[in-house]
This record gives structure tokens, sequence and C-alpha cells, in this order.
């Protein structure tokens, strides 16, 4: 069997945590608050250019080739040109075989130069932050090892094959192996070595792990340092400081101590010295516990206002720099998120140094999932996914992660909760590793979700110190949680509110609830950013790269765009998140309606009832004709879009009219929206009455009971593009709906139809309306108000071209603007992934109101 048909790591130094060596003389540099590793002299960085050749199969890579190309380091092959860019979700994007990978299984030879002043006296350590999937390394012709678990860090001992003077790497990265059936996440498939390479000089007798704890009595913080290594080694935090001998611990204890939180993230400079090398650790001293079901830092009941992310950049991939890293946890600061979960899969080391510096609560995360194992039959199969996690030729290689997982953070006062893994169901193959972790720390309690879809004598395992879902509806949360008796562990949702497009709605419905529950610890949206990769075009997705199989927009899901543009749903987040939970109407006057022009003249089809002229004072205001409009497309309507489309086919719908009057000044109609062998979707009502320099619109309907998901009811027309400029006295400022409007404030607001919609969704969404209005007014053109408020909006597309378009760039350049008037829309709830939208934010089933427009 070849190596990468195992879970095996050949020559690869035992985990440890992550630190980098500093020599006594060093003056160590900050860069963004923590310690600069290139500062150091014993860093040796093999960032930059390296050389790179493509091959079909591994079995046609010769060492001593000849390689004409170059690549950065890190970097990913595919944003390179190498290979195919693809998005998939679940499923393996080859045959599920385990542990076999296709015999076409791309590889890529790389190699770098550089020339090394060796020391006879020193060891040299050669370090791969990331490489993703599998990689063998040689050095100077000479084989050192294989590695995988892609977001590991890979340490060499190559002090026996570096030589002094010119030295020569080789790489050889797989882009599948056994490990790929351990990392099947929701992501954009990479490879390539994607993380930092750096070797380490050391003396050869040097510390090589340890182990900081704190605990807290009121005031009093206590420091034990358990010295893992076969050295012993000195410690100084202010004026204590101590020797710890080889395989031995001790304890600091500070008085009047300043406690790390996410609000007040303090850190103590704790230096470590041996044997001329010197290693600074910021510590925080800070406790974790679960009290009764209440999950607290430093015995304060807290809750997780989580978010959750993924390692990307739109133009690199999953490789992002400290600048990327650093900008993501200001943002999230600023969007008052105060915990992060690394999904799925341990982030670069520096991430957790920013957040213990910037203070942010962060689930850290294995490389473990096995998502696609539910899929194998060609549909769920819930038994699949149990027997994946039971068989235990993957024990090892579960094992492994949970090891690096835990080793590598351990230090991190900011890392407050192990998490397992995510979506792999739980089995016999998985005890090894949870045994470990619950054994190795005592200090942080250990997360997974997986226990949901796992046989049922793991649910209430003690293995387990909270209970995790992913969606809930609010109903599931009160049976499965906070009114059963037997579960006495805190909930945390890993994942929720899925924000996908314009989205978010039900997100103060969660915090109800968390907030009145103590047992609640709180919540990570899905996720913080939207994964397009940026093109000349525009942002692509899922399927614009030619690939096979793929999910499609489903990695647009942010909270923010790819290229970190705040959206509506943040805004609402953080409106939660901070604790306010409505806004409501307040009485605002109505300006004075009077109109400017003296006489309306109006047109109807009498077959349909569409108003084809509004004319004022001869003037036709009309570009489109006044119709009714039931059609909007956002992301969360997905579950509901088959039904949408092929079973009531509400966009085939017509327009039609079963009786007409003609009034001495207008029209009454009744008809329905109607399709080919279907009773009509809706019935409607509606009235035209002109009054001098007024058009009434009398508007009611009835919604046919098969159809159990009409996305809005309403009246639509577009306008001459002259007319951007709208105002009105709504919810606002930015766009808002009856589920999605804590963010805003009710208010009298102006702006225009192209700064009104949002341009940032990758797929077109329905944006820019405003909930519950009493008055919109088209500058120069009209004002509207009516019997009950109304949705509005004035943008430059219509709803039935953004139903249409795959992506933003793609939408029409219209001469005209868009006017939406509704009666009634549904909210925008998280259902592309999340619970169902609530029957309360659901359309009205039937609905009357009258609108006025004056010119």
């Amino acid at each position: 069997m070849n190596e990468f048909e195992s879970l095996k790591r050949i020559g690869v130094e035992p985990q440890r945590c992550y630190y980098i060596p500093f020599a006594v003389s060093d003056k160590p540099k900050l860069k963004y608050g923590i310690v600069d590793r290139t500062s150091s002299s014993r860093f040796f960085s093999l960032d930059g250019v390296w050389k790179i050749k493509q091959h079909d199969c591994i079995s046609s890579v010769k060492l001593d080739e000849s390689l004409e190309k170059t690549i950065p380091v890190p970097s990913c092959v595919q944003m390179h040109g190498y290979d195919q860019i693809q998005y998939i979700n679940v499923r393996y994007p080859f045959p599920f075989n385990p542990p076999f990978v296709p015999k076409n299984n791309p590889c890529w030879h790389y190699r770098r130069d550089f020339v090394l002043s060796k020391n006879q006296q020193e060891k040299y350590y050669l370090n791969f932050e990331g490489v993703d999937s599998a990689f063998y390394l040689y050095v100077n012709g000479k084989k050192i090892g294989y590695s995988q678990i892609s977001h590991a860090t890979s340490e060499f001992d190559v002090t026996d094959s570096l030589v002094d003077g010119q030295n020569v790497i080789d790489v050889v990265v797989l882009k599948w192996c056994a490990s790929s059936y351990l990392e099947d996440q929701d992501k954009f498939r990479f490879s390539g070595i994607f993380r930092s390479v750096y070797i380490l000089t050391r003396p050869n007798k040097h510390l090589t792990d340890y182990f900081i704890k704190t605990t807290l009595v009121d005031n009093v913080g206590k420091l034990t340092f358990e010295n893992g290594s076969q050295v012993d080694v000195a410690v100084r935090i202010g004026k204590l400081s101590a020797t710890i001998k080889a395989g031995k611990k001790a304890q600091l204890t500070i008085n009047n101590v300043k406690k790390w939180t996410a609000e007040t993230p303090n850190l103590y400079n704790l230096i470590i010295t041996s044997n001329g090398e010197k290693i600074i650790e910021q510590v925080g001293f800070r406790q974790v516990s679960i009290d009764k079901k209440v999950f607290k830092i430093n015995d304060k009941p807290i809750k997780l206002k989580g978010v959750n992310r993924h390692d990307f950049n739109c133009k690199t991939g999953a490789t992002v720099s400290l600048s990327d890293v650093y900008k993501d946890l200001k943002l999230m600061k600023s969007l008052s998120v105060n915990a992060v979960r690394t999904a799925h899969y341990p982030n670069r080391p520096e991430f957790y140094l920013l957040c213990d510096r910037l203070g942010v609560y962060v689930m850290d995360e294995a490389d473990v999932e096995c998502h696609g194992a539910y899929k194998i039959s060609g549909k769920r199969n819930l038994q699949d996914w149990i027997n994946f996690a039971n068989d235990l030729s993957f024990e090892q290689g579960i094992f492994d992660r949970h090891v690096a997982l835990v080793e590598r953070d351990k230090n991190r006062p900011s890392v407050i909760i192990w998490s397992l893994g995510n979506e792999s169901s739980y089995g016999k193959a998985w005890l090894k590793g949870t045994k470990y972790i619950k054994k190795r720390d005592d200090t942080r309690p250990v997360h997974y979700e997986g226990i949901q879809k796992a046989e049922s004598k793991y649910y209430y395992s003690k293995l387990f110190d909270m209970i995790s879902m992913m969606y809930p509806s609010i109903e599931t949360i009160k049976e499965k949680v906070l009114n059963n008796p037997k579960e006495t562990r805190p909930l945390v949702l890993c994942e929720y509110t899925h924000a996908m497009g314009n989205s978010c709605g039900d997100i103060r419905d969660y915090w109800e609830v968390i907030y009145s529950n103590e047992q609640c610890m709180g919540g990570f949206v899905w996720e913080w950013a939207d994964h397009a990769v940026k093109a000349k075009k525009g942002f692509l997705y899922g399927g614009d790269f030619g690939e096979k199989e793929h999910d499609g927009n489903f990695c647009c899901d942010g909270l923010l765009t790819a290229d970190r543009k705040i959206k509506s749903t943040a805004l609402e987040m953080k409106a939660v998140y901070e604790g306010k939970l409505c806004s409501t109407e307040k009485d605002i006057e109505i300006p004075s309606t009077n109109g400017a022009k003296s006489k309306v003249e109006i047109v109807a089809d009498e077959a349909t009832g569409k108003l084809h002229s509004i004319k004022a004072d001869g003037v036709e205001v009309l570009k489109t004709p006044l119709s009714i409009n039931i059609l909007r497309y956002i992301d969360n309507d997905r579950k509901y879009v088959d039904d949408i489309v092929n079973l009531y086919r509400l966009p085939e719908c017509e327009q039609r009219v079963y009786s007409c009057v003609k009034t001495q000044n207008g029209y009454e109609f009744e008809g329905g929206m109607e399709v080919n062998s279907l009773a009509p979707a809706l019935r409607f009502k509606l009235g035209y009455q002109v009054e001098a320099n007024a058009l009434k619109i009398s508007f009611k309907y009835d919604i046919a009971d098969y159809v159990a998901y009409m996305p809005r009811v309403g009246l639509e027309f577009a306008i001459d593009q002259k007319f951007k400029d709208f105002s009105f006295i709504g919810f606002g400022p930015k766009e808002s709906y009856i589920d999605k409007k804590t963010y805003c404030e009710y208010g009298h607001y102006q702006t225009d139809a192209y700064k009104n919609f949002d341009l940032n969704y990758v797929r077109p969404q329905e944006s820019g309306s405003h909930y519950a209005c009493r008055y919109l007014e088209v500058k120069n053109l009209f004002s509207v108000t009516a019997s009950l408020p109304f949705s509005c909006s004035v943008t430059p597309f219509t709803s039935r071209q953004i139903f249409q378009t795959k992506h933003n760039f793609e939408l029409p350049k219209n001469h005209f603007v868009n006017v939406c008037i509704d009666l009634s829309m549904c909210g925008i709830g998280s259902a592309s992934c999340g619970a169902k939208l609530m029957d309360k934010y659901k359309t009205a089933k039937t609905l009357e109101n009258v609108f006025t427009l004056k010119f």
C-alpha cells in the first residue's frame, strides 16, 4: 500500500505547542500587537518563489526533473492556473472507496534552493504550517518523510540532511490522499503549500514543549507551567521567576491579577529561557467552567456572540495573510462579535495570538469532517454515516487530528472550547481522540455537534460537556433542551441563522430565547464571509469553473462579502449582539401630500387589470405597466423554489380578469393570477379611481389554499430613471423586512434607487425594501399613502430580472427605475440552510389595502 493510501505520518516530529524561539540577544519586534516571528534570528523563512511542475499522478514524478515554472509559497495551485477550481459542499469530489483515491491524482513537484550557514552545534527543524492534502519531503535528494493533515503543522528534523552552503528542498504535494476522507469540509477545494514554510535553528538540547494553565480564586491568579521537555527551563513573569526541571511543573501566584476576557484582554509577558534561547509567551489569566447548566468565564455567565469563520481570501483562496486575519478580527470586534468557531479546522497559529491580544473567544475545531459519508448511497443515509464513524481503520487519523488540535493551541487563553470536528456522526473511531483530549486538558470543555446524528448511546455521554445544535427551530430548542429534564448541559448553537444572500431575519428570535435562559450559552452565525473567487468580470462561485460536481452559490453565505464589505445581515446581527431586540414604529408626521399636478388620466387593460398608462397633466408616468407582483428571489427561498417554480408555477402566472366594471373615473376588476392546469394561485379585487390629481388603488387578495408559500403580494411598475430620488417614512435607512428590522430605526429617510439596492449580493437578491411604511415620495413625480402600513422599494431592477439573474455583474442596465409597493411580503429568515420561516413572518393569506398616489 502507498503511504497516501494510509493515515500515517512518517518522519514527523511529535506535535507540540506553537512558539518561535529567539536568541537571548534578539530584540523582538511587534506586528499587529503580537510578537513578529520574523524578528527572530532563529527563524529562517522559506516563503517566496518556488519552482513547480504539475503531474497527472505521482508515478510520473522524477526527483531530478527540471522545473521550469514558478509559484509563490504560500499559495493555492488552483489560483495560479493549475488543476481546477471547485466548490463542493457535502459530497466527496472523488469515488467513495476508502482508503483509495483516484489513480489519476494530480500532484505538484515543488523545489526551493537556499543558502545556509550551518552551525554544527545546532539542530534544524523544517516546518510546514499547512499543505493540502499530503506531501513527500526531500532535502538534498534524501527522502525525509511523508505527512498529511492539511491544517496541522508538520515539523521535520533535517539537521543531518542540510549542508553548509547551497541546499535544495523538493516537495511533492498530492491533491488527494486517504486523509481526504476526513477533510470533506464545505469550502472551495484548494491544493498546495498554502501556509508558511520555515526553518527553526535550535540548540542541540532545547526546550520542546510546555503547557501553561491558569486558575483564579477571587483576584488571585495561579499559573502552572508544565515542562514537557528534556531540559530545565527558567520562567519569569513580572518579578516572579522559577526554574522548572525537565518533565516537572511549577506554580506562580499573582495577587490582584488582571483577568483576561474578550472585553478586557489583559495579557502578561511570560519569558521562558533555556540553553541560549528565549520564548515570549503572552499569558491570559482566565478560567472556564460549567456550573449547573451555565457556561462561565472567570465564574461569570457569558453569552458567546459568535461567527463561524473559514480561512478565505477572494484572490488567494485558502491562503490568508496576517493582515487578512487581523482585519477580520477587527471587523468582528466592530460588529460586537466576541467569539469565533474555527470552521472546520485549526487556523494559522498567529490567528490565536491575535485573538488573545484583541479579545476574542475561540471554539477551536479539529480538522475532521466526513459529511460525504452521509450520501454515499446516492441519498442521505444515516446508517452509512454511523458505519463510517465506527470504522476503526480511521481511528488513528481522527486521533492524530485531535492531538494536533490540542497540542498546538493549548497555551492560548483565547481558546476556551475544544471542538472534535464537524458533521461526521460519532462512533468507535472517535473514542480514542475524545478521551485523549479529556485527559490531556481539564481546563476546557469539549464540544461536538455530531452526536445529533449518531447512535443514541452517545447522546448523554459525559464525553461531551455541552449540547450543540445546528439550525434548530425555536420549538426544537425548547423541546430537546430547555424543557428536557434529562438535559443538564449548557446549549450552544454551533451554527444558526444561515447568512446566505439577504438573510438573518430570524436572529432576533433566537436571541430572545438565548438572553432569557441561562442554559443557553450563545451561538455562531454561519458564516463570517462569502466564499467567491474574484475575476475580472466579478465574483464567481460553484459551477463557474466548468467543474462537474459543485454546489452553486451555496458558498456565498456570509455576513460580509468575499472582499469584506458589510451586508445588512451583519448590521442586524450587530444590533442583536448589542442587546437590542426590537425596533418600534413611531408617530412621524406625514408631509403634506396635495400634489403638484392638476389632472391624472389612466388607461387599463380590461383583460388583465394592468394599468398601461398613467398621465399626469398629459405626461406619461409609466415605463412598464402597473401590475400585480408575486415574485422575488432570495437565497433563503431556495427550500421553496421547487414548489414556487414547479408546483405553484408562480413565475408563469399571468394576471387575468374575470369581470370588469368601468366607472366614470376608473375601473373595478376581479381576477386571478393564473397558469394553465392549475386553479388561480391568487384571486384579487383591484380598483382604480381617479380623483383630480390623485389615483386611489384598492387591492384585496386571497391566496389559494394549495399555495403554502407565496413570497409576496404587491404592485410593481417602472418609471423614468431620472426619478431615482425618493424618500419614505418607515424602517430604515437600510433595507428592512417584517423579521429584519432590529438594526433599523423608524424614521423619515431620503435616498435614491441606486444607493437603495445592494449590488454586493453575489447572486442578486430582493433588496432595498422598507417595512411598515406610511409614506413614499418619488421626488418630483408622486407620493404614496395608504390605509395600512406597506412595504416599498425603488431600485434599478425588476423583480423578474432579479429572479432570473445568476450573478450581480449580469444584471441589465435599465433605462428606468422600478417601484414595488407591497401589501405583504414573507420575512427573510435564514431557511437556505436554517429552520423554515416562522408562520408569523409569512405573507398574509388575505389582505386589503387602499393606496393613494398623488402626482
